[in-house]
């Protein structure tokens, strides 16, 4: 065998190890990749609809807490005519 022959029974080898290497182990791994971004993605959506209802419920919470005062500012003035 001469060195030309030898070099591609190499290439030839290491091509059929390189396609099993990347049919056993990177496709599993890029489909692995790809299952948690979509994850990922699905769990920012889920982050941001949830930041957005906390903040409606927070502009509802000063909604009623500032009805919650007038009403007992009313309260106070109708017990002070009542009393007085």
């Amino acid at each position: 065998m001469n060195l030309f022959e030898t070099a591609a029974q190499i290439a030839a080898i290491a091509t059929v190890i390189g396609a099993a290497f990347s049919y056993a182990v990177l496709r599993p791994l890029n489909n692995s990749i790809k299952a948690l971004q979509k994850t990922i993605d699905e769990m920012r959506a889920e982050m941001k609809e949830s930041r957005e209802q906390r903040q409606e419920l927070e502009v509802h919470l000063a909604e009623v807490d500032q009805s919650v005062r007038s009403a007992h500012h009313r309260i106070d003035v109708l017990e002070g005519r009542a009393h007085g």
